[in-house]
């Protein structure tokens, strides 16, 4: 029995536990009627989370690598029984979990379609009568005649998707596998769950997108190591969650304590003749008192690919962004403007030198840069024997996401030819400023600061 019908999903102290044996004979050991001391270890991949996803809704839920996320998936859509806890469903579910899950990689695609909506509780008139549709919306043209063996990831996340985006669940959950599917198609899966959102489906988005999460989700469930963290307003919990990405579990226990505390929608305070008075805090002030309001400096945040060319008489010692105020920084709001300070140690004269910085994105592919010819008698009169430092100054176009920023020296007469390179040196994180979709790759829009 459902006990809220205006509750698609009702879960309480769901939690899985897993036995994780030193060697495979340990586990028939333990099955033995004389073996009382446990051979295994205790591993609980999920532990005491509960949530509620309304009817028409869409909560997301997001973490690190090995939080729990597909665990819980699992659990809510039956593939997984739980060790402790309950959780009640209230319609059909849709799934769309591991890449290719259910397809069998023999049969073709037309013939995984009819299979897939088979299970999923549509009748053969039915799906004859949606066929088209899916096949239209999947757009792989003559491969379902084909076997699914044959299909490369991209071509399997979307026959998967448009078999389930077409059965018209009461539940939708969808589970990172849009990730392999080209920007478009996610594009088209995105507005088809905002027609299903329309209709009344309700749906369950995991997603290492924080953009996709803040645009598409009502509530925010965040989880780490397999334990609920906070839930709420979409754009405060990915910039927590963003802030935490590299923290270690004493950062992890510190921020969630001071947020829990800090935006606390009721507290309890005895009185003095012992009874309990209940307030509401001044949301007014989150802004003011949240961590992420202003750039901060993540020192978990390093970037692993970086590579540096040898020097030829000029080195470069540091390369740091730093915000309005001067403070050195590597995670900042949408829009807010930054500088990236290059400092050069000499180790030779140079008449002229050009010297360059870069932002790149994560694949590598260069989104701007600033270049700055420098000349012996026009600001500097010499640069031996010191430090330079130069700045460049970016208005904060750049959209939500992660940065890596190079630089480079060379001598005016072949700018081809670094005289020192970085690349990948500094990496820094874009977080939400406010509900956006980003189109392009950057922001052209000039900021207007008072």
């Amino acid at each position: 029995m459902f006990y809220d019908n205006n509750l698609a999903i009702e879960a309480t102290g769901l939690s899985k536990c897993y036995r994780l044996y030193e060697k495979p004979s340990d586990r028939l050991k333990q099955t033995m009627p004389w073996q009382r001391q446990p051979l295994y270890q205790e591993f609980w991949a999920l532990r005491n989370v509960s949530l509620t996803l309304p009817q028409g809704q869409t909560l997301g839920v997001i973490g690190r690598n090995g939080s729990g996320k597909s665990t819980l998936l699992q659990l809510i859509c039956g593939t997984l029984t739980p060790t402790e806890g309950k959780v009640r469903v209230n319609g059909r579910i849709g799934a769309l979990l591991e890449l290719g899950s259910g397809f069998n990689p023999e049969f073709t695609g037309i013939e995984n379609v009819r299979l897939n909506a088979a299970v999923l509780g549509l009748k053969e008139r039915e799906i004859d009568e949606r066929l088209n549709a899916i096949l239209a919306f999947a757009d792989i043209g003559s491969f379902v005649n084909q076997p699914v063996k044959h299909y490369s990831s991209g071509m399997v996340v979307r026959l998967a998707f448009a078999v389930q985006a077409h059965i018209d669940p009461a539940i939708l959950i969808v589970d990172e596998a849009l990730a392999v599917g080209d920007e478009l198609f996610q594009k088209k899966c995105f507005a088809r769950l905002e027609q299903l959102k329309q209709r009344g489906t309700s749906i369950l988005l995991v997603s290492h997108s924080c953009s996709q999460i803040t645009q598409h989700c009502d509530q925010v469930l965040l989880l780490h190591k397999g334990k609920p963290q906070l839930t709420g307003e979409p754009h405060r919990i990915t910039g927590i969650y963003q802030r935490l990405l590299q923290a270690s579990d004493r950062e992890w226990e510190d921020v969630i304590g001071s947020e829990i505390a800090e935006h606390e929608t009721t507290h309890r305070t005895p009185t003095k003749s012992g009874k309990e008075t209940t307030f509401s805090t001044d949301r007014s002030k989150e802004s003011e008192t949240s961590p992420i309001t202003i750039p901060w400096m993540d020192h978990n945040l390093k970037s692993e690919s970086c590579i540096t060319y040898p020097a030829k008489g000029i080195e470069i010692e540091s390369l740091t962004v730093h915000s309005t105020d001067g403070r050195e920084v590597n995670t900042m709001r949408h829009g807010e403007p930054f500088d990236i300070v290059v400092v050069l140690k000499p180790e030779t004269s140079f008449e002229a030198i050009r010297i360059g910085c870069f932002i790149a994105n994560q694949n590598g592919g260069r989104v701007t840069g600033q270049c700055i010819p420098r000349q012996v008698g026009k600001g500097i009169s010499t640069i031996k024997d010191h430090k330079l430092s130069l700045s460049f100054y970016f208005h904060g176009g750049l959209w939500p996401g992660y940065y890596f920023i190079g630089a480079g020296v060379s001598t005016t007469e072949s700018s081809g030819h670094f005289l020192h390179r970085v690349i990948d040196k500094t990496v820094i994180r874009i977080i939400d400023s406010d509900l956006i979709q980003p189109i392009g790759n950057t922001d052209l829009r000039r900021s207007v600061r008072g």
